[in-house]
């Protein structure tokens, strides 16, 4: 094999790089590639393939970038990870259209802006300004040009809240996401992205809130494309580790079937959304009620009209636990996570820094 890249940074005394993000100007390049920042993140996992190559992530701007990258990384049937990001609302119930959608083989990232405000603060604090036009255009076409790939049932999309993700694509941009892996479990032992990383991987996946809050509808920065890349190559690593750990339910053809069998459409999707969202607010509303201004005086005073509010309230809880369940997707296309990874061996733990090759590639321990 062939060996691995020289990354830059990796000779010498350095911090190490989680999510590709330095912390420590010193130790790093001042301003390394989003290329090198992942494969820097790849290197320190201990999970940098030979022949991964120097272009890991490629930034989208325009629908040629993304006709380039599917044709060459993207092949039916397969698996990609799968992650989108979108601009933080400060409105309650004004949620704002995904901008960034993030697809990641084992090999390659493609991180495409699919939308680019109209106007767009300069740092965390700057003046407004106006989005170049050039800017707006390329990422519609991006959003045209990413279709097809969404739509096709055999290039499997997996990640977290894969549903969530594809309900808001078709709610804002009418996309439909098929193929859609969930590799979160079930709701009552649900894992986040870098938790089920680190379980299933070792790798520890950083997820900075000043980035994960940072505008995504302006042009990005270096800092958030690596962001955004990694988070989409950790749905894809998550998956090829459960599949190595149960072929027969994470295989491509296992979920492929289980797919085809039982996946719903975005629609459907966003109308059992709003359903659920319907059903909590009024069990809400009413619990509410009963726990400010107690029960009619009919069922008694004191302490035990106090006892039979907190009977009642506890009775919708379990109603809106019901309801929930009664909403929730009767064509079930869950994977057994949970119950692989709890009978998997354990990961060794993944040092800070790891031990150094001749190479200067970090590796595992």
């Amino acid at each position: 094999a062939r060996e691995p890249p020289a990354l830059p940074g990796a000779g010498g005394p350095r911090a190490l790089w989680r999510a590709g993000l330095s912390s420590s100007a010193s130790s790093s390049p001042a301003r390394g590639s989003p290329q090198d920042m992942l494969l820097l993140l790849l290197a320190t996992s201990g999970l940098l393939l030979p022949g991964i190559g120097e272009k890991v992530v490629t930034h989208a701007t325009s629908a040629a970038d993304v006709r380039s990258w599917v044709e060459e990384h993207c092949s039916a049937p397969g698996v990609v990870g799968f992650d989108t990001e979108t601009r933080p609302s400060h409105r309650k119930g004004r949620p704002n259209p995904p901008a960034v959608i993030q697809l990641s083989t084992m090999h390659a990232c493609l991180v495409a802006q699919v939308y680019v405000a109209p106007r767009h603060r300069l740092g965390r604090r700057g003046a407004w300004v106006e989005s170049a036009r050039e800017a707006r255009e390329g990422a519609d076409g991006v959003r045209h040009a990413l279709t097809a790939t969404l739509e096709d049932r055999s290039i499997l999309k997996a990640g977290v809240g894969v549903d969530n993700d594809a309900i808001d694509l078709w709610q804002f941009w009418g996309l439909e996401v098929n193929g859609r892996v969930e590799l979160a479990g079930v709701a009552e032992r649900s894992r986040s992205l870098a938790r089920l990383l680190a379980t299933t991987t070792g790798v520890e996946l950083s997820k900075p809130k000043a980035l994960q809050a940072s505008d995504w509808a302006a042009p990005l920065g270096e800092r958030q494309v690596a962001y955004a890349a990694a988070d989409a190559w950790a749905g894809r690593a998550i998956y090829e580790r459960l599949s190595s750990l149960d072929a027969s339910s994470f295989g491509l053809d296992a979920v492929a079937a289980l797919l085809d069998a039982g996946e719903r459409s975005c629609c459907e999707l966003y109308a059992m959304r709003r359903a659920r969202q319907a059903a909590r607010a009024a069990l809400a509303d009413v619990a509410a009620q009963l726990g400010e201004e107690g029960l009619p005086h009919r069922l008694g005073s004191g302490e035990e009209s106090h006892a039979s509010a907190k009977r009642v309230i506890t009775a919708l809880s379990g109603h809106a636990r019901t309801v929930a369940r009664s909403l929730a997707d009767s064509k079930d296309t869950r994977l057994p996570v949970d119950s692989v990874l709890d009978a998997a061996p354990e990961i060794d733990e993944v040092s800070t820094l790891g031990r150094e090759d001749r190479s200067g590639v970090v590796q595992r321990k």
